[in-house]
């Protein structure tokens, strides 16, 4: 029994010397840091920091730096953990250096020993675009030199559009499902791991759109009849929560109808078209206001980078005759002004609008003669209106403008207007002569 006693009193010795070495170990060491940063970043790339113990946030921020620089917004997710989101997006171009120099980090003295620092480099965006034909509706993806493309959702599942999110990560579709209603999916950049993100049922989800903060879906959702003989409701907008599951209609008035979502980029404001009314309405899930705006067209709508303004058009009976026009609200102002068309001796059909994100300037597809169908893009400057024309090929028409996150590229809708039907993707950069062709397929977005 006492050989017993004094192993066991040894045993607790060792563990005591053991318990102290990790303790003044610890102390000499002082505070860790990981970090969590895939092998290249994404443009709007979401950086976590963890602490091996709780800091004082303020002397922690003090100690954090990016180079080159970028602004953007901390938030901490507990006393060990803080999170930083840029503001803009990483440029492509720049080898990024995230660091936190050396310095105490809590009221009792802790610190970081010694500088941490952690290279970035921003991924090549991609282009998802859909591709159909050959017994198949689906999402691809494709790089900038129209090379390595890469199906996105599954095999046996028909897509009938979809959208992609701001930072590239993932992407929305609606899929038929048995009951004859139509699902909404989600499904990841990798393409890996495609399910149903909402169960609609007998109901039709259709026309995704995802808050660019990528935390809301709002979407176009028609009501089964009450039973399979009777047709199905008109469409009317609901927004989906991503975070706390919540799904419901945007407008409590079962009456006010809309189709085709848009999101402000502050993910606050929410444009639709209510086709029976012939009005764009706009919906603010920040302060509930709700405002009405007169168009006849169902044109698509395209918000200015500080989420103040945005433009859509209509068409309006002149003196010489009906005329599509391009208008203007800004509702820092509570204005709608009128930008082009009032005077136009010709009715020029404008209808693609895209503002780019970075510069104050916009994307307009328009006819330059009402004896021709084809629509060119003119790139302008909606203070001014001037501007230069970017896409005019013989024999091409254009439609569907998408701005990269950077504002210096843009990809569109082209097809050719005589011959056999081929959708292409255009890709069209600043110093470009034409239009470079990325391959054939419909709706192409940026996967950034």
């Amino acid at each position: 029994m006492k050989n017993f006693d004094k192993a066991a009193l040894s045993l607790l010795l060792v563990l005591a010397l053991a318990l102290a070495a990790t303790i003044l170990l610890g102390g000499q060491a002082g505070i860790r840091v990981s970090v969590n940063l895939p092998e290249q970043i994404a443009p709007f790339q979401k950086i976590t920091l963890t602490f091996s113990e709780p800091v004082n946030p303020q002397m922690a921020e003090a100690l954090l730096d990016i180079q080159p620089a970028v602004d953007g917004r901390i938030e901490w997710l507990d006393s060990r953990s803080l999170t930083f989101s840029p503001s803009r997006p990483f440029e492509l171009a720049a080898d990024y250096r995230l660091s936190l120099r050396p310095g105490i980090l809590t009221e009792d003295g802790a610190e970081l020993k010694r500088e941490q620092s952690w290279q970035m480099k921003v991924r090549e965006p991609l282009v998802a675009y859909l591709k159909t034909g050959e017994d198949q509706s689906a999402v691809w993806a494709i790089g900038l030199d129209g090379e390595s493309a890469q199906r996105l959702t599954p095999e046996g599942v028909k897509v009938i559009s979809f959208d992609a999110s701001s930072d590239g990560e993932f992407i929305i579709f609606p899929v038929a499902n048995e009951q004859k209603g139509i699902d909404l999916w989600r499904v990841s950049r990798s393409g890996t791991d495609a399910a149903i993100l909402l169960d609609c049922g007998l109901d039709r989800c259709t026309m995704p759109a995802i808050a660019p903060n990528g935390l809301r879906i709002a979407y176009s959702r028609e009501a089964a009849g009450p039973s399979p003989d009777l047709p199905y409701g008109s469409p009317r907008i609901w927004v989906l929560d991503l975070q706390s599951g919540s799904n419901n209609a945007v407008y409590a008035d079962q009456q006010v109808l809309g189709y085709g979502p848009a999101w402000s980029p502050d993910s606050q404001k929410v444009t639709s078209y209510d086709g029976l009314a012939d009005q764009i309405r706009m919906f603010d899930l920040a302060t509930n206001q709700q405002f009405v705006f007169p168009s006849n067209t169902g044109g698509p709508v395209t918000w200015s980078a500080d989420s103040t303004k945005f433009m859509f058009t209509d068409i309006q009976q002149g003196e010489n005759g009906l005329h599509t026009r391009v208008r203007l609200a800004d509702l820092s102002l509570n204005d709608t002004t009128t930008l082009l068309g009032e005077h136009d001796e010709i009715d020029y059909s404008y209808y693609s609008l895209a503002w780019s994100p970075v510069e104050d300037v916009v994307v307009l597809g328009f006819r330059k003669s009402e004896d021709f169908p084809a629509q060119v893009f003119w790139l302008f400057d909606p203070g001014i209106l001037d501007g230069i024309i970017i896409a005019d090929q013989e024999g091409y028409t254009y439609n569907s403008p998408s701005w990269d996150p950077w504002g210096g590229a843009l990809v569109f809708q082209q097809f050719k207007l005589k011959g056999k039907f081929k959708p292409e993707i255009g890709l069209w950069e600043s110093g470009f002569s034409e239009p470079l062709i990325l391959g054939e397929g419909l709706n192409p977005q940026w996967l950034p």
